[in-house]
């Protein structure tokens, strides 16, 4: 199995038209369809953590081999 990272689109909630991406890897090894079934329980942790953000969508990939360094 590969490393794979989650990207959310987050949003301020005050200005929801200022957006960015933020990257989560995952802990571990999984592949892209368990990414997407994990994703739920990370997004809800990471929304809990930083409420001043809104998360607009997300997706999974496999992260850049240049950034695991």
């Amino acid at each position: 199995m590969e490393l794979v990272a989650l990207v959310l689109t987050v949003c301020l909630a005050s200005a929801p038209d200022r957006c960015r991406e933020e990257t989560l890897p995952l802990q571990g090894p999984g592949s892209l369809t368990q990414c997407m079934f994990r994703s739920v329980m990370y997004i809800a942790e990471w929304s809990e953590q930083h409420p001043a953000l809104r998360v607009k969508k997300w997706r999974c990939k496999r992260p850049d081999v240049g950034k695991l360094i």
